[in-house]
């Protein structure tokens, strides 16, 4: 609202004549009174037919709209009188936010119901208002200017009520559905059940390829973001798509995906910065539910910290199975690269190493990708092996294994 001065003034004025003489709001008043039942019940219809998401509700939404609408006239007369200084949402209203939160009704198309109505009612009065040509222009105006300030009190106040009402439906709907979720998808790993209610419940069939994904934040004060933002992410692949809420930070989920290419173009995906995503083999029916989500579990821990990618299960399962003894996978890294570890330079070394590698053993590619001269490269390759005492072979399998696990160590 204005804070002018002239606004200000207008306030106190109406409040003092309120407080002891409604004269001012007599006219609205008096036209609630006369014509306020009949305006607030057809205003339903036109609500209804005006807002495309109410129309295309359930058939009881049009008379649920009509008792939450009329609900609002004795608060509205008592508000213009000035006898409603702290007014609250009526039960039908309430009732009505309720019912468009159970229909996924979105809280846009209720608050535009709130809009519209506003300036339905207002265009009534001033209709009638400009019929009164017994009262002088100053009386009109008056009136005017006290019920526009009232009612506008009155639509924000209910506004705010009705959005706090349908936020705290939504929640406890998501609760329940989370929690039913959760217990569908429990029973289906466990192999109790849940295939049917899955696909009935939320429209995910068993008998489809899935690939199961792992969704963590990194940022402790983003965790509500992570549903969300992985749905976002794998929109565009998914063909259906389920996901369970492990904890304030983690996502279980599983989608379909739309076309052979899915999984190698998701290794090509760049992830919002707070956001880390592993993912299990396509795999098809009940069994490759279960062992795509235990490959994306399986590769939380190897998952860099500053990834931009998804971790896929295929790209580190060598990794994988050799972590599974974490005290064998220790003396290996140690047999192989424990004096390089030790140096002072060990961790550049050890780095130029890795992309050495990566860059089947190309000096030239390798620099690149660290900024560095190739001559650098092979000195520093050099140096690594004077260190370790030993030729390092581009192609030993155990040297890459070596240097793959030593990284997992350095997240731990």
């Amino acid at each position: 609202m204005d804070a002018s001065p002239g606004v200000l003034h207008s306030v106190e004025m109406l409040d003092a004549k309120v407080g002891g003489n409604p004269l001012p709001l007599e006219p609205f008043v008096n036209w609630l009174d006369q014509h306020g039942r009949l305006k607030f019940s057809g205003l339903a219809d036109q609500l209804h037919a005006e807002i495309p998401e109410l129309g295309a509700a359930d058939p009881d939404t049009l008379e649920a709209l009509r008792a939450a609408i009329v609900s609002h006239l004795p608060g509205m007369r008592a508000t213009l009188m000035g006898s409603n200084p702290d007014p609250h949402l009526p039960k039908p209203a309430q009732d009505f936010a309720y019912l468009m939160a159970r229909s996924n009704i979105p809280l846009s198309a209720v608050l535009r119901s709130y809009e519209l109505g506003h300036a339905a009612i207002w265009n009534e009065f001033t209709s009638h208002l400009r019929k009164q040509q017994s009262w002088t222009v100053a009386r009109r105006a008056e009136a005017l200017e006290s019920g526009s300030i009232r009612m506008f009190e009155y639509v924000q106040s209910m506004t705010g009520e009705t959005i706090t009402t349908y936020n705290r439906a939504r929640d406890s709907l998501m609760r329940a559905t989370n929690s039913r979720r959760n217990e569908i998808v429990r029973a289906v790993l466990t192999g109790n059940g849940g295939v049917r209610e899955l696909r009935e419940l939320f429209g995910y069939h068993i008998d489809e390829v899935h690939i199961g994904y792992v969704a963590w934040s990194v940022d402790p004060m983003k965790h509500e973001d992570v549903s969300e933002l992985a749905r976002r992410e794998l929109l565009g692949f998914a063909r259906q798509h389920v996901s369970v809420t492990t904890d304030s930070s983690v996502i279980h989920g599983w989608f379909t995906p739309c076309k052979n290419s899915t999984f190698d173009d998701l290794a090509a995906v760049s992830l919002p910065r707070t956001i880390r995503l592993t993912l299990g083999t396509p795999r098809r029916g009940i069994r490759g539910f279960h062992h795509t989500h235990r490959e994306a579990l399986s590769c939380v821990d190897l998952t860099a910290l500053h990834t931009p990618a998804p971790t896929r299960f295929p790209d580190v399962a060598v990794t994988v199975l050799a972590t599974q003894n974490q005290e064998m996978a220790a003396r290996f890294v140690d047999d192989h690269l424990g004096a390089l570890r030790s140096h002072e330079d060990g961790e550049r070394l050890i780095k130029t190493l890795r992309h050495y590698m990566d860059a089947h053993a190309s000096p030239t590619r390798c620099g690149q990708r660290l900024g560095i001269h190739p001559n650098t490269v092979t000195q520093r390759v050099q140096r690594a092996e004077t260190i370790l005492g030993r030729h390092l072979d581009p192609a030993s399998l155990a040297l890459r294994l070596a240097l793959d696990l030593e990284r997992t160590m350095e997240l731990e």
